[in-house]
């Protein structure tokens, strides 16, 4: 500051002579600039008064007189000549300069600085004897600091200051040297601070200098001691000048493993108390916090094996227990130092039982109990980590007496799980999140326990509104929490169990505007619903039949098939798919997504159709079609919005259809399921609308799925119990034939009863009309005949109007497989049923002249025939006007068979007594509904 402000009175009035001459280099130099302005020459010239009483001031202005420029050339060269002779092996190339050392007094003044330079700024071999009769003889100290100076001053650019720090710290003298390069030449100071750092030898000194450089410009402090923490030396020096603004670097070296191990090989039992000692000082002036202070020393115990003295110990404990020291940090410092608990256990208890007492109890703290309770060491190494922040491992010798102390008087079971259920729910929960210790895991390790039904803590509330803040991609432990929780629910091991979530609290948030964009939430309530189903028995699973019909109607069932293919719900999906199948397979019908226009696959616009169309809406509509009628457009348009609306109120929206088509308000869902073909006594008029068939059948389809799972359901849940494996498995095989045969007849009623319909249809519809509703109705037919090919079977068996025969064929695909079981119907006894086998044959052959048909056409042939002689007259007749078609057909689609057909034509003219003039004639060309085919035989 003195030498910055080049007050000459200051300097005289504050500084002593021997300080003054530690800086006469400087003021000197300072004194001699020539300067334009008087005043400044004034100020020289009181600099140089002060300097003038010293003896060494002329030596010194002699020095600045000196050309710096041709003694700089001389250095090099003198250094090139010295590299020569050494790259020469010449032993005595230092003899010269030796001499002129041993001079070094008497030798002028431009000599002493062609020494100095060519010795201490040697940058090609240092030669330790040179350095040492240079810089250890105290004469020349006086001296050669000067010298140093002037050069610096001067010649700054022209050397390597790396060089000439390194050989004056191998001097004895090297806190004189450098003190004095530092006071005289400020602006270095730094770059003399680096160097010095980075300077291995002379530990002593290079403390003493640093911790003066730091005294005489405090500004820098942080500096230099961050720059020891970086070249890792001089520990010695940021331990003793550690205050609050260099607490961090004393963290950062014992937080670090591999700067702790720096630490340990300069560490004594002296240092480590006296460290302890100031860290004590440091609190009480209000310059380091209680945490840094507990971190710290927690380290030192944990990885530096100190052990604490009497005195130590009590002024942790003090710490430890002060009003102000927050509790989860104290509790943790006491995980890690054990030793503090012995001999002060009713100080501790007394410490924690308020905040354990308090309502407000902090949710670390109960993580911490449940921890210990539960003797689990791994999330409680996490979690003292974290608040300690640095890694570390609780001891489980030393800790047990402590844990068994805490579970004892502070953290008992009744208490900490009567907590837990006050613990905040995690906002936003998702699979993001990084946190490895929720709340959701300590409240599942609770229920998993059975503590919550062994305590009487009501946990379906916490788990409600945890599942109320659950985001997208869904975290795998509400899959785990949900599951705990139903299983907590209806576990029979114990005689008092959670409540169920109410209700009447799902449904008020599903009907809730603010659940229409909950799409997550609902997936969850889903799983929640289908879980507890599955799980519950008894008068649980009485009172949740009741609410769970209601709860689905308010769920968007589709929508939410739909979304288990995305990857947010990776974590639910397995099981929420697999009990959605189990408990409602009627919303798994791939078709809906089919009809849902391109456009509206997106949720938000499939949340504002919702918005626009209500089922309110759309039911009114329908009623007003039943009584007025409406627009094939307008129709078509109903039908677009019935699907979409019915992608977020499926089953709701199913019911209020029916309950309109059949005009019946009392109709529940259960008994649709329960009789499904019900839903086809709708009014007649309804078939002029195949957009509003196409719906009725989407329900009817939707129905006949979920009547095949009340079948299930109603049959497993009446298996009579039985000791024997036999016999369990003779019930099971009997049970599943009556299933079958049940949901068979039903489904094949159904078909029936449409195509009986479309045969009444086709008495009063013009022929598009007719056409347009038979698309319909086969595209049905063929899915049910698909989905079950049985059915097929069953259908034909029962038989339909012949006329619907050539439709089917033409207008379903999957028609080809009753040619696998026409034998069977011309096997039977029933001679109606031989009848409409010809018929199909007849036209199914022709439709498809496949090898599958030409063999079956081959045994129709000979079962012709022998019906044609065992047949009663009038049967005969009767068979042979409805059937004559096959003999005559045949020719057509199979020429290789035209020879027996004619052969059995001339039987049946004979059997029949047939004249002339009525006998049919061979038909070689397709009909008008056909085409051409080639035969494949």
């Amino acid at each position: 500051y003195l030498l910055s402000s080049t007050n000459p009175n200051e300097i005289a009035q504050k500084l002593n002579d021997q300080q003054i001459r530690s800086i006469l280099p400087s003021l000197t130099w300072l004194g001699l600039q020539q300067c334009p302005k008087n005043h400044r020459l004034t100020t020289s010239a009181q600099i140089l008064q002060i300097v003038s009483r010293f003896h060494d001031m002329d030596t010194i202005i002699e020095l600045f007189e000196i050309d710096f420029h041709a003694l700089n050339l001389e250095v090099k060269r003198l250094q090139k000549i010295k590299q020569k002779v050494s790259e020469g092996g010449q032993q005595n190339s230092n003899a010269l300069i030796n001499q002129e050392i041993i001079a070094f007094e008497q030798a002028t003044v431009r000599d002493r600085c062609r020494i100095v330079a060519q010795i201490l700024f040697d940058d090609h071999e240092k030669d330790q004897q040179l350095l040492t009769s240079l810089l250890n003889e105290s004469n020349h100290v006086q001296i050669v600091g000067d010298v140093l100076c002037v050069l610096l001053l001067h010649l700054s650019h022209s050397f390597k200051f790396e060089i000439l720090i390194s050989n004056l710290l191998h001097s004895k003298y090297a806190y004189d040297y450098l003190i004095r390069l530092i006071l005289n030449i400020p602006t270095l100071k730094l770059t003399f601070a680096e160097l010095i750092i980075r300077c291995p030898t002379n530990d002593e000194s290079r403390y003493h200098i640093l911790r003066t450089l730091i005294k005489l410009y405090p500004i820098h402090k942080l500096h230099v001691l961050r720059l020891c923490h970086q070249r890792q030396t001089l520990l010695s020096l940021i331990l003793d000048l550690l205050d609050h603004s260099t607490m961090n670097i004393l963290l950062q070296i014992l937080s670090n493993p591999k700067q702790r191990a720096w630490f340990k090989k300069c560490q004594t039992e002296e240092l480590v108390h006296n460290l302890i000692a100031r860290l004590f000082e440091l609190h009480r002036q209000q310059q380091s916090s209680a945490h840094s202070i507990l971190k710290l020393t927690a380290i030192l115990h944990v990885h530096c094996n100190t052990k604490f003295s009497f005195d130590e110990v009590h002024h942790l404990l003090n710490l430890l227990l002060s009003r102000t020291m927050d509790v989860i940090l104290g509790l943790c410092y006491l995980f890690m130092v054990p030793s503090l608990v012995e001999h002060n256990e009713q100080r501790i208890i007394e410490w924690l039982i308020p905040t354990m007492s308090s309502l407000e109890t902090n949710d670390k703290l109960l993580m911490i109990g449940l921890f210990c309770m539960t003797n689990y060491y791994e999330p409680l190494n996490a979690l003292v980590s974290s608040t300690l922040d640095f890694p570390c491992r609780i001891d489980p010798g030393p800790f047990h007496h402590s844990r068994l102390l805490l579970i004892q008087r502070v953290f008992t079971n009744d208490l900490l799980v009567q907590r837990f259920a006050t613990i905040q729910i995690t906002p936003n929960l998702n699979s993001t999140m990084t946190l490895k210790h929720l709340p959701a895991h300590f409240i599942c390790y609770l229920l998993t326990k059975g503590l919550c039904n062994q305590h009487h803590v009501e946990m379906s509330p916490w788990v409600w509104s945890q599942l109320l803040q659950c985001v997208t991609p869904i975290h795998p432990i509400m899959l785990t929490l949900i599951n705990e929780l139903v299983t907590a629910i209806v576990d029979a091991r114990y005689t008092w169990h959670l409540t169920p979530i109410d209700s009447q609290t799902i449904h008020d948030y599903l009907t809730s505007a603010s659940s229409n964009d909950r799409i997550p939430t609902k997936m969850l309530i889903l799983l929640y619903l289908l879980t507890l189903n599955d799980q519950a028995n008894g008068e649980i699973a009485k009172q949740y039949q009741q609410s769970a019909r209601a709860l689905f109607d308010l769920l968007p069932l589709p929508y939410l098939v739909e979304q288990l293919t995305a990857k947010y719900y990776d974590a639910i999906a397995p099981q929420l798919g697999r009990l959605m199948m189990e408990q409602l397979p009627q919303i798994f019908l791939a078709d809906h997504a089919l009809y849902l226009e391109t456009e509206d696959s997106q949720l938000i616009s499939l949340h504002h159709s919702y918005k626009a169309d209500t089922v309110e809406s759309l039911v009114d509509q329908l009623k007003q079609t039943l009584v007025h009628g409406i627009s094939r457009k307008q129709a078509d348009e109903w039908r677009r919005r019935w699907f979409r609306v019915y992608a977020f109120r499926g089953q709701l929206l199913t019911l209020k259809t029916a309950q309109i088509l059949l005009k019946n308000n009392q109709l529940t869902y259960d008994d649709l399921r329960a009789d499904p073909h019900h839903l086809l006594r709708f009014p007649f008029q309804l078939y002029n609308y195949p957009s509003i068939i196409q719906i009725i059948l989407f329900i009817m389809r939707e129905l006949l799925i979920a009547s095949r799972h009340c079948f299930e359901q109603a049959i497993k849940a009446k298996q009579p119990p039985s000791q024997s494996t036999d016999v369990i498995a003779m019930q099971d095989v009997k049970t599943k034939q009556l299933q079958e045969t049940l949901i068979h007849a039903q489904e094949a009623l159904v078909i029936q009863i449409l195509l009986d319909a479309l045969h009444q249809y086709k008495k009063t519809a013009c022929i598009p009309a007719y056409r347009e509703l038979q698309g319909v109705v086969c595209s049905f037919v063929h899915q049910m005949f698909i989905t079950n090919p049985i059915l097929a079977k069953l259908v034909h068996f029962q038989g339909y109007p012949s006329d619907q025969i050539k439709p089917l064929i033409y207008s379903v695909p999957s028609m080809h497989i009753c040619l696998n079981f026409i034998p069977q119907m011309l096997a039977t006894s029933e001679l109606d049923t031989q009848i409409f086998a010809f018929e199909l044959l007849t036209d199914l052959s022709s439709f498809y002249p496949i090898r599958t048909a030409l063999l079956v056409v081959k045994l129709a042939l000979q079962v012709y025939a022998t019906l044609l002689r065992v047949l009663s007259n009038d049967d005969r007749l009767r068979f042979f006007s409805r059937t004559y078609k096959f003999l005559t057909h045949m020719s057509s689609t199979f020429p290789p068979l035209t020879q027996n057909s004619v052969y059995v034509l001339q039987q049946a003219i004979r059997a029949c007594s047939l004249s002339p003039s009525n006998l049919p004639q061979l038909k070689w060309a397709s009909d008008s509904l056909g085409r051409p085919r080639q035969i494949d035989i």
